[in-house]
């Protein structure tokens, strides 16, 4: 990131794609802490017109006109793919597209955190600037990469007064935290004979999908353990079918409880409508990704037998 101003008028450049300005005529302020304790010591002092910026993305549409302060917080070493004790750890300024060309990645959960990233941000310009906590911090209904988080189960780790970490599902409801910072995404390996799926339907190949699905289950002698499904198209964000998980908890893996799940998502499904999609339509096609990332599933087992 490079700030210059001109009479008064801050303007943003990104290095990655210099042709594009963010104009911040009310900005004052522009800080770039270089350690953890300097960046909290600013968020600490935030009565409001302060953001945190490291990808610039959500800046390109901002129509904030009270934010007088920005904090850059790309000197932080907070950009990693790790693997360390039964856990991927992904720092919060960690590009999207650094997830998609990762080889771990890559290999973890069959390749679907790969391809959420790349549904998530479906142009690679794009996500060469998105970052993972920029995305979960801004999460809207249709964002894929949080819906699968959401099924695998991952944490985040916030500093703050202190350092701790929250599930997803419980991120939702405080990731307004003030004065805290999110530091990394925690996304747990796969357990021996634990699959997860995904499954979308989308316009064009370079538009966000109109709804996805995302699961995560474990087989133990054919029966499912700990089942995980969550679905795009939601109020606020996407959210996970628990009414479904325990139709399917216990039970064989098959042709026809997959329907059931299918059917029990489409009854508790409250889809909302937007510019890419009508209630009605969300509604009426739950059941098809519902099924096809159960079958990836499915099909994921019985490769593994054979093997």
């Amino acid at each position: 990131m490079v700030l210059t101003t001109t009479a008064n008028t801050f303007i943003l450049q990104n290095k990655l794609t210099t042709h594009i300005n963010i104009v911040l005529s009310n900005l004052q302020s522009y800080h770039r802490p270089q350690s953890i304790s300097e960046a909290l010591a600013l968020l600490q002092k935030n009565s409001g017109t302060m953001s945190i910026i490291a990808g610039g993305t959500k800046l390109l549409s901002s129509r904030n006109d009270t934010l007088r302060e920005l904090v850059d917080i790309n000197g932080l070493s907070l950009s990693y793919i790790k693997e360390d004790l039964g856990v991927i750890r992904v720092g919060a300024t960690t590009t999207l597209q650094r997830l998609v060309g990762s080889p771990l990645i890559q290999r973890l959960y069959g390749g679907v955190l790969a391809k959420a990233a790349q549904l998530t941000r479906p142009t690679r310009m794009i996500r060469n600037l998105s970052t993972m906590g920029g995305e979960l911090v801004t999460s809207n209904s249709l964002s894929v990469l949080y819906c699968l988080l959401l099924a695998l189960q991952a944490q985040v780790r916030i500093a703050g007064g202190e350092e701790f970490a929250l599930a997803m599902n419980i991120f939702l409801n405080k990731k307004d935290l003030a004065g805290g910072l999110l530091m990394e995404i925690l996304i747990p390996h796969l357990k021996h004979h634990t699959y997860a799926g995904l499954a979308s339907i989308a316009t064009t190949e370079k538009s966000t999908p109109v709804i996805c699905a995302c699961v995560r289950l474990s087989l133990r002698n054919r029966t499912c353990r700990e089942v995980k499904i969550a679905l795009t198209g939601t109020k606020k964000v996407p959210q996970r079918f628990q009414a479904a998980e325990a139709r399917l908890e216990e039970n064989k893996l098959s042709n026809a409880n997959i329907e059931m799940v299918a059917e029990s998502v489409y009854k508790n499904y409250k889809p909302v409508a937007d510019a890419l999609a009508s209630q009605e339509y969300r509604k009426e096609t739950c059941r098809l990704v519902v099924k096809k990332a159960l079958l990836q599933c499915l099909e994921s087992a019985e490769e593994e037998m054979v093997a």
